[in-house]
């Protein structure tokens, strides 16, 4: 039997070796997409939680000011929820009284329906008469 010295071709092992290698590319690749996705989830619900903060604390400067009849009291509500931007966000607002006479601190804290997890947290001082 004659062997040739020319073969063409790759060995298993070169193959195997070649795949390995892949694999580890492609399984980085794979989770730095992934990890994108999830950061970009979550800037998503922040930003969108924040919105709801920011139409929460308007809500209550709103009332604040008398732009509001007194027939409408849901801007002196502490809690509730609301659906924005095809979620429902549970919302909770405190007042603390601040330095200086008359001025109040108004902190609107947001979560996901179904979460006790704050997502977003605003705040705003309001004077009242």
């Amino acid at each position: 039997m004659k062997y040739s010295s020319s073969r063409s071709g790759f060995t298993l092992i070169e193959v195997v070796v070649a795949l390995f290698i892949l694999s580890i590319v492609l399984g980085g690749a794979i989770s730095t997409v992934h990890q994108y996705a999830d950061q970009r989830n979550h800037m998503s619900n922040r930003t969108f939680s924040s919105q709801v903060a920011w139409n929460v604390l308007m809500e209550q400067y709103r009332f604040s000011e008398g732009w509001v009849s007194n027939s409408d009291r849901s801007g002196n509500l502490k809690k509730g929820e609301q659906a924005q931007y095809g979620r429902d966000w549970n919302w909770k607002t405190t007042v603390e009284p601040a330095v200086g006479k008359d001025l109040y601190r108004y902190e609107a804290k947001i979560s996901a329906a179904g979460s006790d997890q704050i997502i977003s947290s605003l705040a705003l001082y309001i004077i009242e008469d």
